[in-house]
């Protein structure tokens, strides 16, 4: 199913006058008649096609207000596009992001970089064909932890918005990114994609049906309700579109770096990448420690980065006193 068909299935109730969803009047219909549940109550309101809506209220509080309900469905929809490698846009964004990063790249790859750029000069700016494919695309894609010289096939899971997240990255986060990409053994470009798809995931920004079982698989735990009202707390008060997201990815991503810099072993290179997916794991799981325990009036970024970083910090106190 082509996306466009598959997003005009699943268009947020608040688009649709005709299916308009007064929350305020979902709570207090909760709260005269506590013995109905919430399948009795949300099915009269929600249109059959609208599958997310119908999970979200089933599986959320009711307690959001309507512009937290309006931007956590904006949310959801702006990171469910797939990548198309014939939407000239979305390879643009590739090539912004490998345009982005090569004042990052260590010296070497720098120069490979140069060299390659220089003969690309009269080539046809449209890359979206095998044949005519960037060779430099080619060239550096694994080298930024890619699976192969193709990177399109990595964005299967999350989609366009973890490409995006990338490029975000590299321009805000300059100075880790740099020291990410020296690490020639971490996989820079993997670690953002899964990152991206996992949060995506136990946040409920996701049109897949089988989410449940794919964290189910992974060792992870759908957010509860507390967690996910606190995050579209949060998310109105920043109000800045996909900015919060890729905020709490970047403090996620630096960590698994840092950590599994200090857990790397010479020579190991399949429980290295496992060791990854583990740290993944753990990210996720303070996020929700924060989404439990964060105040309106604390900063979602903040509280995260700061219970990382005590992680990080414990973890650097014990590896002190083992070499001690």
């Amino acid at each position: 199913m082509e996306y466009n068909q598959y997003n005009q299935e699943t268009e947020p109730l608040l688009n649709k006058n005709d299916y308009f969803l007064d929350i305020n009047d979902v709570f207090e219909k909760e709260k005269k008649d506590k013995e109905k549940s919430k399948n009795q109550i949300i099915p009269r309101t929600c249109s059959p096609s609208n599958f997310f809506e119908f999970l979200f209220f089933c599986c959320i509080d009711y307690d959001l207000t309507n512009k937290q309900y309006e931007l956590y469905i904006r949310l959801k929809d702006n990171i469910s596009i797939l990548y198309n490698k014939d939407d000239i846009k979305h390879e643009k964004l590739l090539q912004d992001f490998f345009d982005n990063i090569k004042d990052l790249l260590p010296e070497d790859d720098k120069d490979e970089y140069q060299i390659i750029n220089d003969s690309n000069n009269n080539m046809s700016s449209t890359i979206n064909t095998e044949i005519n494919d960037n060779n430099l695309i080619k060239k550096l894609s694994k080298k930024v932890g890619f699976q192969n010289d193709n990177p399109r096939t990595d964005f299967r899971a999350a989609g366009l918005y973890s490409l995006e997240f990338m490029n975000y990255f590299a321009t805000y986060h300059k100075i880790e990114l740099k020291k990410i990409l020296k690490d020639k053994y971490f996989y820079f470009a993997l670690t953002s994609i899964n990152l991206s798809f996992y949060i995506r995931l136990i946040l409920y920004l996701t049109n897949f049906q089988d989410f449940q079982a794919t964290l189910k698989s992974n060792n992870l735990e759908i957010f509860s309700r507390r967690q996910i009202k606190h995050f579209a707390e949060h998310l109105e008060k920043e109000n800045t579109n996909n900015d919060l997201l890729y905020l709490i990815i970047s403090h996620c991503l630096c960590f698994v770096f840092k950590k599994y810099s200090n857990e790397f072993e010479d020579g190991k290179k399949e429980e290295n990448y496992l060791k990854i997916n583990s740290i993944i794991r753990l990210a996720l799981n303070c996020l929700g420690e924060t989404l439990n325990n964060i105040h309106k009036n604390q900063n979602l970024g903040d509280e995260l980065k700061q219970r990382l970083d005590k992680i990080l910090l414990h973890e650097n106190r014990n590896i002190k006193l083992k070499i001690n």
